[in-house]
């Protein structure tokens, strides 16, 4: 399994970056785990939009879903459709995005397992203000654990259990976590996470821009 990180900045990106996306690659699968802002252009560093099996959305914040626009425009020109899991939200701009003819789109729903290719995603639900799922990817050898948005608690760290590695959410400072609702992680709770899930590896992500 290999992970490309697309973008990695939230809610905005540092000049010159992007927000949050990801590219899962096993088996010639190629899956687009979030699809945030700038994340279409250093995908298509990589391969076309074409060669993806998939992408799945944790949740329809625009920083992780604010590209899907340009995605369906690539998609266009090459006639393609792309299968898509996302939550219900049907008020939210991304999600109008997602009814376009270019994707193919399926309900996220908790506990449920997804197939693309070489790779299978199961979703938990996690904490944050709109519906957000974590995701669990696995291609049958390696796991990859991506927390999406969401504070600490401690059922996450068993969704996570036995995880080669853990893709979290860092992007509350500790001043932040004195005094902000618990919505997304600091380094120390993505750190806990990793700690309680046994992962060999820890990756932060989302971290601010500024």
């Amino acid at each position: 399994m290999k992970l490309t990180v697309l973008g990695r900045y939230g809610p905005y990106p540092a000049p010159g970056g992007a927000t949050s996306g990801y590219l899962v690659e096993s088996g010639g699968t190629r899956l687009l785990l979030e699809c945030g802002s700038g994340v279409v252009s250093n995908l298509l560093r990589v391969c076309p939009a074409t060669a993806l099996a998939g992408v799945m959305l944790s949740h329809l914040h625009m920083d992780h879903a604010g590209d899907l626009g340009v995605l369906r425009y690539a998609l266009e020109a090459a006639g393609a459709q792309l299968p898509a899991v996302a939550p219900d939200a049907p008020e939210d701009a991304a999600a109008l995005l997602l009814r376009h003819a270019a994707y193919r789109l399926e309900r996220a729903e908790e506990g449920r397992e997804y197939r693309f290719g070489a790779l299978t995603v199961r979703l938990f639900l996690v904490h944050h203000p709109v519906p957000t799922f974590a995701l669990r990817v696995s291609d049958g050898a390696r796991t990859l654990f991506y927390t999406g948005d969401t504070g600490y608690f401690p059922a996450l760290a068993e969704a996570a259990r036995g995880a080669d590695a853990v893709l979290a959410d860092a992007c509350f400072s500790e001043a932040d976590a004195a005094v902000k609702p618990p919505v997304h992680m600091t380094a120390a709770q993505a750190t806990r996470l990793a700690r309680e899930a046994g992962a060999a590896r820890l990756l932060l992500t989302h971290v601010p821009g500024a």
